[in-house]
């Protein structure tokens, strides 16, 4: 979220975040304003992400709405049903009171690649996805399971599903008076806005981890087998140009752009880092091939809005890394 919001404030705009508290987001709002100026950023306290009325202050005078919330509370994850009604609540609430405050143009809902692929990805099993693809059966599999590893992380892409079907759903019924994208990013990697020590970034954190030595590290659950992952810039890129745009209404939006495996995460991080010990290589097996049919169409949104092409796999690893020396 805070690499959205510094991109929308390096191209002018006005940026209100919307968080549970000021305090934990207190440097990163001190870092825009002394960036960006005094009144380019404010930050809105809101206790209760799933009660529409909570939006209500936070909204006013607001044209364009990013919902990049997600639950990554694992003991939450570790209650399917729980995590499910908080995760549709959540992306609800906001659509609601986005729809009543009159202001909103447009809106993008982070949602995540997991949601077309889920389940379907284990070794020796390559295949072939689109933005047309949907894991609807994560959601009774994630009720199904046992606590643990392995629910929490179905369990996060039986949220995503739910919640992305939930929004779909009331946005064709209501037709409110905005557009409507959602954004499907890979494993984000790379850099944050102001990296504060002590804040968890989720996998921008979880992979700088895993860069100290950790090998029980978080991550792991997204590296066992990985997939692609996606620049933390880019996927910024994809969702502010998707709140722009004009002609986009009712996409999902592919973030995605290299193919990697956690090895090759440590080969790179042994040559751009050779006075540090990086941990030994993972005994996995070969990795999956995945093909996104459809990437194309994000591939040009990416050109056309920011002048450039992915980052480099290397870019992003390094620049993860380099907040954590």
């Amino acid at each position: 979220g805070s690499v959205v919001a510094e991109l929308l404030l390096q191209k002018g705009f006005r940026v209100r975040g919307v968080g549970r508290s000021a305090t934990k987001a207190a440097q990163l709002i001190e870092h825009f304003k002394t960036k960006y100026g005094a009144d380019s950023f404010e930050f809105a306290e809101v206790a209760d992400f799933s009660v529409s009325a909570a939006f209500d202050t936070a909204l006013q005078d607001v044209a364009g709405v990013v919902h990049v919330a997600t639950e990554t509370n694992l003991a939450v994850l570790d209650e399917t049903e729980t995590a499910l009604i908080a995760a549709s609540a959540a992306v609800l609430g906001l659509m609601k009171a986005s729809a009543a405050a009159g202001t909103v143009r447009s809106f993008v809902l982070t949602s995540s690649v997991v949601s077309m692929l889920g389940g379907a990805i284990q070794y020796g099993t390559d295949g072939e996805f689109s933005t047309e693809d949907w894991q609807d059966h994560l959601i009774p599999l994630a009720k199904s399971l046992p606590p643990g590893d392995v629910k929490r992380v179905v369990s996060y892409g039986a949220t995503k599903v739910h919640a992305e079907r939930e929004a779909f759903k009331f946005w064709n019924e209501t037709k409110p008076g905005y557009a409507f994208n959602v954004v499907l990013p890979a494993l984000i990697l790379g850099p944050v806005a102001n990296p504060t020590k002590g804040i968890v970034y989720s996998t921008h954190t979880w992979l700088n981890d895993l860069f100290i030595g950790n090998r029980e590290s978080t991550i792991m659950q997204f590296l066992n087998p990985a997939v692609t992952m996606v620049d933390t810039r880019d996927s910024a890129s994809i969702h502010v140009a998707a709140l722009l745009s004009t002609e986009l209404n009712g996409e999902r939006l592919l973030a995605s752009a290299h193919a990697f495996t956690a090895n090759q995460i440590l080969a790179v991080w042994r040559t751009a880092f050779p006075d540090r010990i990086i941990t030994a290589d993972f005994n996995f097996p070969v990795h999956p091939k995945i093909v996104f049919t459809d990437i194309d169409k994000s591939t040009k949104l990416l050109k056309e809005f920011a002048n450039k092409d992915w980052y480099s796999f290397e870019e992003s690893v390094i620049a993860n890394a380099e907040t954590a020396l």
